[in-house]
């Protein structure tokens, strides 16, 4: 039975869905690029917001037409939608075949070689699924970077998010295991690994023993990986001893540090256990500890209660720190969420326009940063063929995550994907650089 598998969400649902290939890879199963040529149809959902779960819905629907007028046979739900919301896609959805959480992702192999028997297999089981070193995976892009989950589930309770409920609570993966992995990443190609959870800081936390985060990216640099990159730092985990370590581990000079917003009283009604001036110290710190850093942030608009002073707040802080990238959302109501009892709801096209006033003043900063690296050599990790026909290649340097930051348009002779490039910034588009290898 052929099976093919389309990811939706994080990259943190990525890995799943490289380590549910791999184990399916490993049983014997043959993988199909395209969902038309498969007799199995795998979709990972994402139940993050609302405008991820219709994402999900809708992706389910068109793929279940394949039942009718394709090879497919069975049509498999996994992921954050199916571990929130359990056998209820069996009876909205009847297109559905069978469903499987994210608690029991090692059952994958078991579930398609019966899938075209069997029908209603759920699992309601607590999160609590770790996969390690050893775990098949396959990797699904042809990119030269790779994502690692170092923890799963999260402890914070911020009151907007539901992760929690489908996620579970915070669990650390062990730091031999971690390195294992990202030493057996390089030794297969892999030039970046980017080091993902839902509560990255929190790492180590529940192990006794193996100390902190900072120990971690220590450990992780005596590996031979040459870029590695922690994302989701909560800033409510920093400390002087953390911020040591940060800087004398060997991590590229980026950190993805989310700070919701920058109103003490709108951080209460989050949980978010940080003040906007805690902020300010923490950030300050940061850039003093680590030369020429790149720092990128999340903000949220039109969380209740959310008053015009507040929002001011927030600008405020956003023209103040000026962080070099940043993404701003609009506050999504969730199901089981406490945020979502709480008075003074803003209304969803004042928050929109929130969010507009948040980003035009971002683009003038990030725009700003960009023209600064006119002019400057900067090593490139070449990702591959551009997307843009203008450009035969396109990279990245150290302060651009994949797929959220922009990229580098590559000119030059001689460049190849997987390699790590000088190159002149020469000219800047949006949020995108130019670059001409420079040798």
């Amino acid at each position: 039975m052929r099976v093919h598998l389309t990811t939706l969400g994080c990259p943190k649902n990525q890995v799943d869905s490289e380590l549910m290939l791999g184990m399916l890879a490993a049983a014997g199963f043959p993988l199909a690029e395209r969902a038309e040529d498969a007799e199995c149809v795998i979709v990972n959902t994402c139940a993050f917001i609302d405008r991820a779960r219709q994402e999900s819905v809708n992706a389910i629907l068109e793929l279940a037409q394949l039942k009718g007028r394709g090879r497919c046979r069975s049509l498999i739900v996994t992921g954050c939608l199916t571990q929130r919301y359990g056998g209820e896609i069996l009876t909205e959805l009847p297109e559905v075949d069978a469903i499987l959480g994210t608690s029991e992702l090692d059952r994958i192999v078991d579930l398609v070689g019966q899938a075209a028997g069997r029908h209603d297999w759920a699992t309601s089981a607590p999160p609590g699924y770790l996969y390690d070193a050893t775990t098949p995976r396959l990797l699904e892009a042809r990119v030269p970077y790779a994502y690692v989950k170092i923890a799963e589930g999260c402890d914070m309770g911020c009151t907007f998010c539901a992760i929690p409920q489908f996620r579970g609570r915070h669990r650390s993966r062990p730091l031999g295991d971690i390195v294992a992995e990202v030493a057996g990443l390089a030794r297969r190609g892999v030039q970046e690994a980017i080091l993902v959870s839902q509560d990255t800081l929190a790492w180590g936390k529940d192990r006794h023993g193996e100390g902190d985060v900072g120990d971690l990216l220590l450990a992780l640099g005596e590996t031979p990986m040459p870029w590695i990159r922690p994302m989701y730092l909560h800033p409510a985990h920093v400390n002087d001893r953390l911020i040591d370590k940060l800087a004398r581990a060997r991590i590229v000079p980026y950190l993805d540090m989310p700070v919701q917003h920058a109103d003490d009283g709108i951080l209460r009604a989050m949980r978010r256990a940080v003040t906007a001036r805690r902020m300010r110290e923490v950030i300050r710190a940061f850039r003093e500890a680590i030369p020429a850093l790149t720092l990128r942030t999340t903000v949220m608009v039109g969380f209740p209660g959310e008053t015009e002073a507040a929002f001011q707040a927030l600008l405020d802080f956003v023209e103040e720190v000026r962080f070099e990238r940043l993404g701003v959302f609009t506050y999504s109501p969730e199901e089981g969420t406490p945020a979502l009892a709480l008075p003074d709801q803003v209304p969803r096209e004042q928050a929109e326009e929130r969010a507009a006033i948040v980003q035009t003043a971002q683009d003038r900063i990030a725009l700003d940063a960009l023209k600064s690296l006119r002019g400057t050599v900067q090593e490139v990790l070449v990702d591959g063929p551009s997307q843009d026909p203008a450009f035969q290649w396109e990279g990245r340097l150290a302060g651009q995550a994949p797929e959220i930051d922009g990229v580098v348009y590559l000119r030059g002779e001689g460049l190849a994907p997987a390699r790590f490039e000088r190159v002149r910034i020469t000219d800047v588009e949006g949020y995108e650089l130019v670059g001409e290898a420079s040798r």
